[in-house]
């Protein structure tokens, strides 16, 4: 894992730079954004990345939503990382989640699980995991507000023969 924030000439050199050093037998990923910015950084970052398996991920559903999987996976012990200099970094940010401003660690870790599973969706308890926590954001959405007419008026009329 490397953490760095930079322009966007400079996330490209990063990138390459950085599946040179790991070699063609690694695969990358990428989470695709659905708005028009991903329509054309998809393909920009495919063409940057030309000799290397690279595999865009369209996203869907929202990123608490989308973590719950790979949490689930670390409560349960499946989950190794290796000892290295950014751990306690990405420690904080998956801890913090969803109260810390940046999350791009939450993204990579819920892009990586989504790519070395990519049948996760179907499998039994992660499916129904994440099926269960889209139903419950469906949930969470506001009732739109019912207007009390006062008794007696047109509206209420109408309202009153709708009923």
């Amino acid at each position: 894992m490397l953490r760095e924030r930079a322009n966007p000439g400079d996330v490209d050199r990063l990138l390459f730079n950085t599946a040179t050093q790991d070699g063609t037998r690694v695969r990358i990923g990428f989470g695709k954004d659905p708005g028009q910015a991903g329509k054309s950084q998809a393909p920009h970052l495919v063409r940057a990345l030309s000799g290397f398996t690279v595999m865009p991920a369209a996203e869907s559903g929202d990123k608490v939503t989308r973590f719950g999987p790979v949490s689930s996976q670390c409560r349960a012990g499946n989950v190794k990382i290796r000892r290295a200099g950014w751990n306690e970094d990405l420690f904080r940010a998956l801890e913090g989640f969803p109260d810390l401003a940046h999350d791009e660690e939450v993204d990579a870790c819920s892009g990586a699980l989504e790519m070395l599973s990519p049948n996760m969706k179907h499998w039994g308890f992660i499916g129904w995991m994440r099926q269960t926590g889209e139903a419950l954001n469906e949930q969470r959405k506001p009732e739109p507000l019912k207007t009390n007419w006062a008794q007696g008026s047109v509206e209420w009329q109408e309202e009153q023969e709708r009923n």
